[in-house]
């Protein structure tokens, strides 16, 4: 896959006076309907659905934001995993031992404009003998894992503490262990990110007969009025490619909105879900206005899917010159969009909620 492009330019992102809250805005309705005997009734007139936000964005930043190095059970220094990413394309990266945070102000010499390093860990928990991991992003001080009584109280005090630093909680691998159900995931809803798919062998991104899928626990959460933004990562234990199992880099990864290469920009837009998830996908722009969703994929073979609540199909366009679009029709819920190419890589944007 070609790197993605680190031009200048002026990034063109426009939201709406409808305010974000995570995903694009899941805020208060725009034009409130009129309760029958009102006042004002009798003036009403019909509201088509519309979003409760708008935005447009051209401008992308590459990243993985889950990886591990010899500092807890990674088979590569932290320096040769940073020149890796640094040499491959990606703008930021974040290190994510194992309770061990990383300090990008340690590495500052393989850092360079274009390229820089936000801080990081992964949270080690268990919660009624199962497997659950937060990745804190954006924090200043290491976060103690634990064993808890349930998954659910394992998630509600990591998440609690990261926010507390004011940084970005990334819900990882639910299906690892098969540690989280749909409703350990749906209650998690003060995170920002949940890992929707993964390069690591062991997490089951796909899920089984039994298990739903990471990208279906997103629809169910979704659904359920959380504010997930879904991303993709490595979780990347092993540069080197002979090693077994293979978690090696390069398989998933999220593409920031926005043209600063700067850590206040990136946990900016890691915060707000101004992002996109990929396996090897890539995108010239999303744009979202008040009655249409669009995309435009750079690979001109790929097909766009657009899905609203619980998970249902709504469109699968092709794309033509450049971009596929869905035109609002009502009762959608929320849309996001899935751009699938022919061998099977993927991409996701963020769900963007429908007010009828």
């Amino acid at each position: 896959m070609p790197p993605v492009s680190r031009r200048r330019g002026v990034a063109t992102i426009l939201l709406s006076s409808f305010g974000l809250l995570c995903c694009f805005g899941f805020g208060a309705e725009a034009h409130p309907r009129l309760l029958p005997g009102s006042q004002e009734s009798s003036a009403a007139v019909s509201v088509q659905p519309h979003f409760n936000s708008v935005f447009e964005v051209s401008h992308f930043q590459k990243g993985n934001v889950h990886t591990h190095t010899t500092l807890s059970d990674g088979g590569s220094s932290p320096e040769a995993t940073i020149a890796w990413y640094r040499s491959h394309g990606y703008q930021f990266l974040a290190l994510t031992d194992h309770n061990k945070l990383s300090r990008p102000g340690h590495y500052a010499s393989l850092q360079e404009p274009g390229f820089i390093l936000i801080s990081g860990e992964e949270i080690t928990m268990t919660g009624n003998h199962r497997q659950v991991h937060v990745n804190a992003l954006c924090t200043k001080t290491r976060i103690p894992g634990g064993s808890f009584g349930s998954a659910a109280a394992a998630l509600s005090t990591a998440i609690e503490l990261v926010r507390g630093q004011g940084g970005v909680a990334l819900v990882n691998h639910p299906n690892f262990d098969w540690g989280l159900s749909a409703q350990d995931v749906s209650d998690a809803r003060d995170a920002s990110l949940l890992e929707i798919e993964s390069g690591h062998p062991y997490v089951r991104s796909a899920g089984d007969a039994t298990h739903p899928s990471h990208e279906a626990l997103w629809d169910i959460a979704l659904s359920a009025g959380a504010d997930f933004m879904g991303v993709g990562v490595d979780d990347e234990h092993h540069i080197d490619v002979s090693s077994d199992p293979p978690a090696t880099p390069g398989k998933a990864w999220v593409a920031t909105f926005g043209e600063v290469t700067e850590p206040g920009a990136i946990c900016g837009a890691l915060a707000q879900g101004q992002l996109y998830a990929s396996t090897g996908v890539d995108l010239r722009r999303i744009a979202v206005t008040e009655r249409q969703y669009r995309v435009d994929p750079v690979q001109t073979s790929a097909r766009v899917v657009f899905v609203g609540q619980n998970g249902r199909e709504l469109a699968r366009e092709a794309v033509v010159h450049g971009s596929a679009a869905y035109a609002l029709r009502g009762g959608e819920g929320y849309v996001r969009a899935r751009v699938e190419l022919p061998d099977g890589r993927r991409a996701w944007t963020p769900a963007v909620r429908v007010v009828d």
